[in-house]
């Protein structure tokens, strides 16, 4: 089976319409990133993005802490800094849009950001019209039903009214800082052909730096202007390599990273030894606060950076500033709960109650529930996981039946002819993300969802959340502010009823790959057109039909006794022939 999953992606600001975005198949089409609507679609994206996976020679044991670990802690706390900070109305009158993007098999061919960025970059085409379908076909009538695609199989197609991405800042290895205090920006002007904008990006986070509370301060790299025998500048192992890629380096950012021109010593990359319980590696929780700090500020300076890149770098970082004046601590609650799910314990109470919201608003909205995702483990191993229905792979109910993707002109496997989706009610797209990427899903509503409450109290202070085990326990809230957006239904994230769903999921998978039409999951085609960027990955997936013993494990005591037992033995052997042999001798028959 291939390798894959699910990567997350949400919005900043008002939420975005989850019907279609208008007549171009591609916002990306609009070279101005189309008009600021009221449903905050077709702005210029800033996305903000990391990994979320790792890997080791050993794939159970892949803890990830100074990679997938740290980074995906830096982005969380970025949102959650930018989410508490910043009211949407303000959000929403930047020139940008920032979009938070959590990418899943970034370490095997940077799955997770080419099959977005494809998608999102170069227009993806549904073959039953771009419009989509109904992702649950009972509730079509429904205002802001999210759509779906028949095929190539989509069950989320709201990234379409995404407008045109305008550069990128990532965010990789900022744990272990070597001993010192020194952050690094890559990328920059050479990754946008010195379109200025990454230039600005790399800038306003030195800039930025200057001020840290921490005394951690963020410096150009050392490998900033120099280029590879195809004239390109060399990049860390981001999604910032897939987007300067996919674009032909007509659009670029900047990489935040804990490294210069190599990683630092032990940094462990891709090691089971990259543990935060290893005596091999140090976590600097300091400064994953100060790159998490710089990180949402940078964001807001480069949201509000105008058309023609007018603002100087300086301007827009005091404006960053002024917006989010209280950095990231590292002793704050949220750090603390977030460093124990992600480092120590990811089956933890958090990430469990987050998961366990997910699951069932899921199912109340689909009408199956699919279970908890695959659990991240303790300690936490962040491998990416093989691609099927029970991990990952999203498919379809229709007619009863399940599909990973449908064409309804063309016979099944059968020779039946295949009912078009929308004949029965219960027709459905499904996907089970594991918990991680529900988890990730569920915060990033709670820390963005918080920018449309209405103030309540004279102060001006936000009302207090209403608690919830799932969506339908918000019907009644009223604190959500309906003037900025349509998209503001309250909704249940963690435990808390929030205002509107901005995180949606978008396949991992090589670009390369299609899920077969009119058959089951775990089916795909390879396309004829794949230009073999990657090599293709894929994990020996034996069916439970082979045959498999399953044994409980005993511990180490029957070992033990094993071994003493055969030892006494193998002297007793000894002793008996040595003993016979004298006999033997002494009788002279030997």
């Amino acid at each position: 089976a291939p390798l894959g999953g699910n990567s997350v992606w949400s919005v900043a600001g008002s939420p975005l319409t989850l019907g279609y975005g208008g007549e171009s198949d591609n916002a990306n089409d609009n070279e101005d990133g189309g008009e600021n609507d009221a449903n905050n679609n077709n702005r210029p994206v800033i996305l903000l993005a990391t990994s979320i996976d790792s890997t080791s020679m050993f794939h159970d044991l892949s803890p990830g802490a100074n990679n997938a670990a740290s980074n995906t802690l830096t982005l969380l706390l970025a949102a959650q800094l930018v989410g508490s900070s910043v009211k949407d109305d303000v959000l929403d009158s930047l020139y940008g849009q920032i979009v938070f993007g959590f990418f899943q098999g970034e370490s095997y061919g940077y799955m997770g950001s080419r099959r977005f960025l494809k998608d999102v970059l170069e227009g993806f085409q549904c073959t039953e019209g771009n419009e989509g379908v109904p992702s649950v076909y009972k509730k079509k009538d429904e205002a802001n039903t999210q759509r779906g695609c028949l095929h190539p199989l989509r069950a989320d197609l709201t990234f379409q009214n995404l407008g045109q991405v305008r550069g990128m800042i990532a965010v990789d290895q900022v744990a272990n800082l070597g001993g010192s205090k020194n952050l690094y920006v890559h990328g920059g002007a050479a990754t946008d052909g010195e379109s200025g904008y990454a230039g600005f990006l790399s800038e306003v986070i030195v800039e930025l730096s200057a001020n840290d509370e921490g005394g951690y301060v963020a410096q150009a790299s050392s490998v900033q202007d120099q280029e590879d025998d195809d004239g390109v500048s060399p990049l860390p192992p981001t999604p910032l390599s897939s987007l300067v890629q996919l674009s032909s380096s007509a659009v670029g950012g900047v990489v935040l990273t804990g490294y210069d021109d190599a990683f630092v010593a032990n940094s462990l990359y891709h090691s089971h030894l990259d543990s935060a319980s290893s005596k091999y590696q140090t976590i600097d929780k300091d400064a994953i606060a100060s790159a998490a700090t710089l990180i949402a500020r940078t964001a807001i300076a480069a949201a509000y950076q105008d058309a023609n890149n007018e603002v100087d770098s300086e301007t827009a970082s005091n404006y960053a500033s002024q917006l989010i004046p209280e950095p990231v601590s590292s002793s704050s609650a949220t750090f603390t709960t977030l460093y124990k799910c992600l480092f120590e314990d990811g089956n933890c109470e958090t990430f469990l109650s987050y998961g366990t919201v997910e699951r069932t608003n899921d199912a109340a909205r689909t009408g199956s529930d699919l279970g908890m995702g695959v659990p991240l483990g303790t300690p936490p191993s962040y491998y990416t996981s093989i691609y099927d229905s029970s991990n990952g792979q999203a498919f379809l109910r229709a007619s009863g039946k399940y599909y990973g993707s449908l064409m309804p002109d063309e016979a099944g496997k059968d020779s039946e002819p295949i009912k078009n989706y929308g004949v029965d009610d219960e027709d459905v797209f499904l996907v089970r993300p594991s918990l991680l990427e529900m988890s990730i899903f569920g915060l990033l509503n709670n820390y963005l969802g918080k920018g449309s409450l209405a103030e309540q109290s004279e102060d001006g202070s936000d009302p207090a959340l209403t608690t919830c085990k799932s969506t339908k326990d918000c019907s009644s809230v009223s604190y959500c502010n309906s003037e900025s957006s349509s998209s503001t239904t309250p909704t249940c994230a963690g435990g808390s009823c929030v205002c509107g769903t901005r995180s949606h999921y978008h396949p991992a998978l090589d670009e390369a790959l299609t899920a077969a039409a009119n058959v089951g999951t775990g089916m795909f085609e390879l396309g004829e057109e794949d230009e073999g960027i990657s090599a293709l990955y894929t994990e020996p997936y034996w069916s439970n039909y082979v045959g498999v013993r399953v044994y409980n494990d005993a511990g180490n005591t029957p070992g033990v006794y094993a071994s003493s037992l055969g030892a006494v033995f193998a002297l007793a052997c000894i002793g008996f022939v040595w003993r016979f042999k004298k006999t033997m001798v002494k009788e002279k028959v030997y």
